[in-house]
């Protein structure tokens, strides 16, 4: 009896994992039906479109025909950087056109979303570094503190880029650019407002 009840549940297992494969197989066929119904649907012009858009977003930044694409502009070389520059930790330095640009308007500058990642502020940093020239108010920057101060000028970038979306959209009535104050600690700006607090937003 024991024999006949486990032949049984062996013959039932074997029927329930072959209807089972043959599931799994005309689920797979129906998933490639598909997978081909859909390619053939696409426009593919229309891709093509948007795949262009995407790859010529930072062009035309400078205008005179000078061009700097997202791929240049993230591809971090030091061999263009004027001595003095100090790079934050993590970064290995940024394209000459970060130099070339005037003070304040680094390539690509306006499009850093707040809290992006260091890559995107590199190049205003340095840009911010070799412009400010005499109007720097903060101490030479060394090892030990570059990187405090780059998280300060990235705050002062969020902000700028904040009030200028503001600006465009019609909602204020006066635009900001970066300036010497953007890499200064609260206490190293205090002496600039004569003991104004300005509260913070």
């Amino acid at each position: 009896m024991l024999k006949n009840v486990c032949l049984l549940f062996l013959v039932v297992a074997l029927v329930t994992c072959q209807r089972g494969g043959k599931a799994k197989n005309k689920a797979k066929n129906m998933d490639r039906e598909g997978a081909r119904d859909r390619v053939e649907n696409v426009d593919r012009e229309a891709v093509a479109d948007k795949a262009a858009g995407k790859k010529n977003k930072f062009k035309d930044m400078f205008g005179d025909g000078k061009n700097l694409s997202k791929k240049k502009l993230l591809k971090m070389t030091s061999e263009h950087l004027p001595t003095g520059i100090h790079l934050p930790t993590g970064v290995k330095g940024a394209p000459e056109a970060c130099i070339n640009a005037d003070f304040g308007e680094s390539p690509g500058m306006d499009r850093i979303r707040r809290n992006a990642k260091d890559k995107f502020y590199a190049c205003a940093f340095i840009n911010f570094q070799y412009g400010v020239g005499e109007d720097k108010v903060s101490p030479p920057y060394t090892a030990e503190t570059v990187d405090m101060r780059f998280e300060l000028f990235k705050k002062c970038v969020d902000e700028v880029n904040k009030q200028n979306k503001r600006f465009k959209a019609g909602k204020d009535t006066h635009q900001a650019g970066i300036n010497f104050f953007c890499d200064l600690t609260d206490d190293e700006r205090r002496p600039f407002s004569n003991g104004l607090l300005i509260p913070d937003n």
